[in-house]
């Protein structure tokens, strides 16, 4: 190896390299000198220095200092005061946008095309705007979901979104609420200490089984060895609840009355009291607590509703512990009407072997439509009878009315006899209402179906209602047939006036929202709420294939409520009053056994050829008076929650 190595070295002895060139810059011949600086008189006369004025000086200042402090306080806001304040300027700002939009752009001579992109972009920044600011924009944008068949279509489709689950507050925030509640029972000890102390060590579960838009349910076991619900406020409502409420007080003064022009920022004050009365515990412990009561002292709901045990010795303002249910949605209908084989079965596909559903347990809620699962075995008519005859009972009876039935808040669970029993959650949005109040209601409803013009017109204007036959189609959710043919006519379309321009049913509609309510002083309040639970319960009914005639079921739990209370009453009536009362309760029972016989060969003519239902039909005659009287398009599948 050394001889090849020594003659490659010799043949580069021989045959050295060609030499490298190397480029250094052009030659020169001036010969190399040092430099020399310029003598100080060959330079210019020095210039004196830019000096700033006074005033300058002094809006620098201040526009550092205001710099500083904006970026010091948003800093504070955003980590110390879950940015309360950024919120509440987000709102501003996107309001201010949507209202100048509709200043400037919805005008005469826009066709439908155009008005609709002006209400799909709103949509879209109040859709974005709530949910940023989550909290109690939540449960607004649930609000306007429950309504959106009123409002525009491209709303429609978009506001569904608000009924699913919202974010989890996390595991150290959830500890630094236990710790605030229950600090000064436990001095000294964390969440996590305080959690072990109140429940048995290690069985409060870290993440949520449900998160709500106010608050979110954690699983736990009692030192009794009962399991609980535990129910605690996201940790941000407390400070965030009043400033919100106060923008929305603001809001809705500006667009109802200085945009608008309609009669509705007078509801304000009501709804804003309600709303915060759901951020207190205390408050929704007292409303399940009565409800019990008034469950028990009714006969016919006894054993048919349930209401979970309130621990209140262990709940606070922000945290409720409650007895835990077992229980399946009212919306899930495969689930409630699948073959009952036992309880771990629940939820499972069929011929599942039972030690698989033994092993892990029953299913409450499917994450796909499979519709041959096993189930609870129940009918779906016996399901809804007790929905609607509780809500009912709350109506004409209590006066004490849940009003956020959506099916989140209903469980169904079977009982040992084979029939369902209702289990009713979240009890913080009640309204109450006086016996005067039930007495004129169950009376309107009544009217409604003996068709009392006079009576009805007669409640309608003492609560300061201008038009009685809308307001008795809003109430009943279909066309009234009994007053003028204002609404009738409308059944059949033949409204004369011809076609109109959006813009022109838009105006329309304003001005017979303006009509409706004439005296603002008048109007119970709690009609707003009221109705917001007949529609939720219209909904529960069309999830399930409208099952039962709610109409009927609403019309005799108002006579009922009506004989119950002038029998309390001890009210002696003359002869007159007594023929006309039997007059009219024959008129009531013909009425209600016409509406019953519509209702069941509606759902005949679905069972056998497919098609609507019974609430689908009355659907479609509230869409076309909405269309012909209001200028408002119902499009779509107004099932919110099934969309």
């Amino acid at each position: 190896m050394l001889q090849p190595r020594l003659g490659r070295l010799h043949m580069l002895h021989l045959h050295p390299p060609a030499a490298r060139t190397y480029y250094l810059g052009p030659s020169t011949t001036t010969r190399f000198q040092p430099f020399v600086p310029p003598p100080p008189s060959s330079l210019p006369k020095p210039k004196p220095a830019t000096q700033l004025s006074a005033r300058t000086r002094k809006n620098l200042r201040r526009l550092l200092y205001t710099a500083g402090a904006l970026g010091t306080f948003y800093l504070i806001d955003l980590y110390f005061n879950y940015a309360t304040f950024a919120r509440n300027l987000r709102t501003i700002a996107t309001c201010s946008l949507i209202a100048a939009d509709y200043k400037l752009n919805f005008r005469p001579g826009k066709d439908a095309s155009q008005l609709s992109a002006i209400h799909e972009r709103n949509a879209d920044r109040v859709l974005e705007l709530c949910f940023k600011n989550g909290g109690l924009y939540q449960k607004i944008g649930q609000a306007i979901a429950m309504q959106s068949a009123i409002l525009p279509p491209v709303v429609q489709q978009r506001f569904t979104a608000f009924f699913d689950e919202t974010p989890q507050a996390s595991w150290k925030e959830v500890e630094r609420t236990l710790k605030e509640e229950f600090g000064d029972r436990y001095p000294g000890l964390s969440g996590a200490e305080i959690a072990d102390r109140l429940f048995v060590p290690g069985s409060f579960e870290r993440r949520a089984v449900g998160s709500a838009s106010i608050a979110q349910v954690h699983k736990a076991r009692l030192p009794t060895g009962a399991d609980v619900a535990v129910k605690i406020q996201k940790p941000w409502i407390k400070r965030q609840v009043g400033w919100d409420l106060a923008v929305f007080r603001g809001v809705t003064y500006l667009f109802s009355t200085w945009m608008f022009g309609l009669p509705l920022s007078f509801l304000t004050p009501y709804i804003c009291e309600r709303l915060h009365s759901e951020t207190d515990f205390y408050n929704e412990a007292h409303n399940a607590q009565k409800t019990a009561e008034f469950i028990a002292s009714e006969p016919t709901l006894r054993g048919r509703i349930y209401v979970p045990e309130v621990y209140t010795e262990v709940s606070t303002k922000r945290v409720m512990v409650a007895e835990w249910i077992d229980g399946v949605s009212v919306a899930e209908r495969e689930v409630l009407t699948g073959p009952y084989r036992d309880d771990n079965s629940v939820g499972h596909p069929i011929n599942t072997p039972r030690s698989i559903s033994n092993r892990l347990g029953a299913i409450r809620r499917l994450r796909n439509q499979n519709p041959r699962v096993y189930g609870l075995g129940l009918r779906e008519k016996d399901v809804m009878q007790a929905c609607v005859d509780i809500f009912c009972a709350q109506m004409f009876l209590f006066g004490w009315v849940h009003c956020d039935p959506h099916p989140g808040n209903i469980l169904v669970r079977r009982l040992r006899n084979g029939k369902p029993q209702l289990v009713l959650l979240d009890h913080g949005l009640y309204v109450m209402t006086t016996p005067e109040f039930r007495h004129q209601y169950a009376l309107f409803w009544k009217s409604l179906f003996t068709f009392d013009n006079d009576t009805i017109g007669e409640i309608a204007s003492g609560w300061g209602i201008g038009n009685a036959d809308l307001f008795a189609s809003a109430t009943l959710l279909k066309p009234y047939r009994g007053g003028n043919n204002e609404v009738t006519t409308l059944m059949g379309g033949s409204k004369s006036g011809g076609p109109k321009s959006a813009f022109e049913a838009s105006q329309q509609a304003r001005e017979k929202i303006a009509e409706f309510i004439v005296n603002q002083e008048q109007m119970p309040r709690e009609l707003v709420f009221i109705g917001r639970n007949l529609r939720i319960v219209q909904e529960n009914n069309r999830t399930l294939g409208a099952p039962v005639n709610r109409l009927k079921i609403i019309a005799n739990w108002a006579s009922y409520a009506l004989t119950r209370s002038m029998a309390q009453a001890g009210l002696e009536r003359s002869w007159r009053e007594r023929v006309k009362g039997w007059w009219q309760h024959v008129l009531f029972k013909v009425v209600v056994l016409s509406l019953d016989a519509a209702f069941w060969w509606g759902r005949a003519k679905q069972l056998l050829f497919g098609g609507m239902g019974f609430e689908e039909e009355m659907e479609l005659r509230m869409r076309r008076v909405a269309k012909e009287e209001f200028g408002v398009e119902i499009q779509g599948d107004m099932n919110i929650f099934t969309a």
